[in-house]
């Protein structure tokens, strides 16, 4: 390994390790730490239904999240110029899709151990929390994920998730934005493409 490359790795992992950067990320790693082992216990729970368990996930999955400041960022530069009824008819479309992605993503786990590796405060009020599930159904694979957390109005708040290497809500910006600018900026037509591919959607415009 290069000298450039440890020393970029020694120092991210004594930044992780520090007490001051561990203090400061307490509250999001907590935060993590007990509610996604909620929800893997509720995708693991053989007593409900696939009917219990969509509904108690994406229940919980909203409480976590706040889906409404990612319908915003996945918007991207158009945000800002939305009139009321694009945001209000976008957003709602974005969080019956939304929902049923990181159910996709999230549902294939359920069983396994689930450990907080780390964190990494990027600014005061936004972290990366470092995760990983391992064992049940993957055997002896393991899978780390990373949660970024932001303080919105004084609570925690997951924004992103990164599975696979893939951070889900710039991926969905990268392909909403594009299909906005291909439609000569019309909001509209990303809220169709997200309609078309949700399971619950209401959008009639």
């Amino acid at each position: 390994m290069p000298l450039k490359s440890i020393l970029i790795t020694f120092y991210f992992f004594a930044a992780l390790l520090s007490p001051q950067g561990a203090k400061a990320a307490e509250k999001e790693v907590d935060f993590i730490r007990e509610n996604v082992s909620k929800v893997l216990a509720i995708l693991s729970d053989a007593g409900l239904s696939d009917l219990q368990k969509a509904s108690q996930f994406q229940e919980k999955i909203q409480h976590i999240a706040d889906v409404d400041v990612i319908a915003k960022f996945v918007l991207g530069p158009y945000a800002a110029t939305a009139s009321p009824q694009d945001m209000a008819g976008f957003s709602d479309t974005f969080r019956h899709y939304a929902l049923g992605v990181y159910q996709s993503e999230l549902g294939r786990f359920g069983s396994e151990a689930f450990e907080v590796l780390g964190a990494q405060e990027r600014k005061p009020g936004d972290t990366i929390v470092m995760t990983r599930i391992s064992g049940g159904a993957m055997k002896n694979k393991s899978r780390d994920i990373k949660w970024r957390v932001m303080m919105i109005k004084g609570s925690p708040q997951v924004v992103d998730i990164e599975i696979s290497g893939v951070w889900l809500s710039q991926h969905q910006r990268a392909e909403i934005t594009g299909i906005i600018a291909k439609n000569n900026g019309r909001i509209s037509a990303a809220t169709k493409m997200l309609c078309a591919r949700a399971t619950d959607c209401r959008y009639t415009g």
